[in-house]
């Protein structure tokens, strides 16, 4: 007695990639992967436009610094309170992860089009969150 079922197919032999035509994503992951991608690419611009902020503003012990900016401001100065190997590693790793933000932000746009390679678009957001997330805490004690 044979099945009506048909069997399902073989893995594919080693060393060839396992993407095939038949393994690609369902249209609700590439809509959730388009909306990921928005809202990557709009935490990466944030991300990055607060890391420029904070290279712009001298160390609140600088007092050279914030009376050469006091007299071009007209006395309002804002100054970034931390040591400076916190700011360094501060600045470093919110670059890293806003910039890591936005090229998980375009492989989610590729895997909405592609519907393969899912995974990385995961593992990039996660590095992305992880590292911007450091930033924010070290930058913050």
């Amino acid at each position: 007695m044979e099945s009506p079922a048909t069997p399902p197919p073989p893995p594919p032999p080693p060393g060839e990639a396992p993407y095939s035509p038949e393994r690609r994503a369902s249209a609700g992951r590439r809509v959730l992967a388009v909306v990921l991608a928005i809202v990557l690419a709009f935490a990466a611009a944030v991300i990055i436009a607060v890391m420029v902020d904070l290279g712009d503003r001298p160390q609140c012990d600088d007092n050279a610094a914030i009376q050469r900016l006091a007299q071009t401001q007209k006395g309002l100065v804002k100054c970034f309170d931390v040591t400076s190997t916190q700011r360094t590693v501060t600045l470093v790793l919110g670059w890293v992860g806003g910039v890591l933000g936005g090229i998980a932000a375009l492989l989610a746009l590729a895997f909405a089009i592609t519907g393969t390679r899912g995974r990385p678009v995961l593992l990039l957001t996660a590095l992305a969150v992880i590292l911007s997330g450091l930033s924010i805490l070290i930058g913050s004690i």
